[in-house]
């Protein structure tokens, strides 16, 4: 009898010693989430760098319990993925089980895959909210020109750059009807400050062009910013043939921007840009850590400056975002990772984004661009009169032909852009 006294005492200890264990356990868990939620706001979305780079990709989780994981210790990690260092990048799937890995992340519970093939979700891209909102695009086919939507990714207290692409390359692109602008919008986040913010509700008014989304609007959100982004056109323009995805310092050739949405199609699974050199930089203002990133080079990706997106792309683009772990880059994350999980072909011309122009661009600079970077406003102005004039035959591109003789370019023809694929 006193043995099965003891037996029963001991299995109750035992059973208090786990109970303890668990409890311990949850409660680290639940303080370690706790801590998560006060660097994530409770839209999920992360608000600068020093809370982006572990925040982020936890943003929206919601813990489940039935499935099998395995977790490893920090210090085994830690050794784990030293041995990932500097070795050639390993493909978008591999990057999505070392982030969630690394993060130990789980699966969204309750929410709805769009694509269920494309494997567990991990972003709530359905979430975003706009305080300010632009008109859905217009539906009608005129003189069966592409349908284009334009989204200038712009900053909430750059007023005068917007401005001055109001009054150049985009009224180029209503009035000349080289294409059929179905829809335009400068894409913000939210302002804190008051007045500013005040500034940007009366410019809504008076243009109707501002989508604003609720996040804050800093540098390390991009990536949530283009994924909101592509959340909006998928639900408000899913009759688009491109979407061109540029920043508030690029000016767009209009002329050849419709010679190559003309010359595309809009059904290809392809998007189109000018390549990166896919260096992974440890230093500077792209700096990131070898345990965010521990390969030696990035997928291959164009610059998200300037990006021509077909609409038939938005909804596998967006069901790769839902799937794949948010990384700080946008560029790399939508065009090198994404684009590889949807399937989607990368295009790329040296000639899309062509660089910083002069100030004032010489003929033929205008002649070979679709689009080129800007240091300022004023640039952009200039950048304006170099196109009027070389298109109203004021200035002149002069080229060598085969036969070494000078020819006058014609600006009223037409050029060819060949878009050369890039390997993942």
């Amino acid at each position: 009898m006193s043995a099965a006294i003891q037996f029963r005492k001991g299995f109750i200890l035992f059973c208090c010693i786990v109970v303890s264990y668990v409890t311990i356990a949850v409660y680290k868990r639940d303080v370690a989430q706790g801590f998560c939620d006060i660097l994530v706001r409770s839209d999920g979305h992360a608000q600068s760098i020093a809370h982006f780079k572990e925040a982020l990709a936890k943003s929206q989780q919601k813990w489940t319990s039935n499935e099998n994981t395995v977790v490893v210790g920090r210090e085994f990690f830690q050794y784990l993925a030293s041995q990932l260092r500097e070795t050639a990048y390993p493909g978008v799937d591999n990057y999505t089980q070392y982030v969630v890995t690394r993060l130990q992340l789980k699966p969204l519970r309750d929410v709805k895959p769009i694509r269920p093939d494309f494997g567990p979700v991990f972003n709530n891209v359905k979430s975003f909210n706009y305080p300010i909102e632009i008109s859905s695009c217009r539906e009608d086919n005129v003189h069966d020109l592409p349908r284009l939507f334009v989204a200038v990714i712009s900053a909430p207290s750059y007023f005068e750059k917007r401005d001055i692409i109001r009054q150049t390359w985009l009224r180029q692109l209503q009035t000349d009807s080289l294409v059929n602008l179905v829809g335009f919008g400068f894409i913000i986040g939210r302002t804190d400050d008051r007045d500013t913010q005040k500034k940007i509700e009366s410019e809504s008014s008076t243009y109707g062009d501002i989508l604003q989304m609720d996040m804050v609007d800093v540098y390390y959100n991009q990536t949530l910013k283009v994924v909101g982004l592509l959340n909006w056109i998928n639900d408000h323009c899913s009759r688009v043939d491109f979407l061109l995805k540029v920043d508030d310092d690029v000016y767009v050739n209009t002329r050849n921007l419709a010679t190559v949405v003309k010359y595309l199609d809009p059904a290809e699974q392809s998007v189109y840009g000018t390549a990166s050199d896919s260096i992974v930089r440890r230093d500077g203002k792209f700096e990131i850590s070898l345990e965010v990133w521990p390969w030696s080079k990035y997928p291959a990706y164009s610059m998200g400056a300037a990006v021509l997106m077909p609409g038939s792309t938005m909804e596998p683009l967006l069901a790769a975002c839902q799937t794949t772990p948010y990384f700080l880059f946008d560029d790399t994350y939508l065009i090198g990772l994404c684009t590889s999980k949807a399937g989607i072909a990368v295009r790329v011309s040296d000639r899309f984004l062509a660089g910083y122009a002069n100030q004032f661009p010489e003929p033929c600079y205008v002649h070979d661009s679709i689009t080129w970077l800007t240091d300022s406003v004023e640039h952009l102005n200039k950048s304006h009169w170099a196109s009027a004039e070389f298109y109203k035959n004021v200035t002149s591109c002069i080229i060598e032909d085969l036969d070494g003789a000078n020819q006058t370019v014609d600006p009223t023809k037409g050029i060819e852009f060949y878009f050369a694929r890039s390997q993942h």
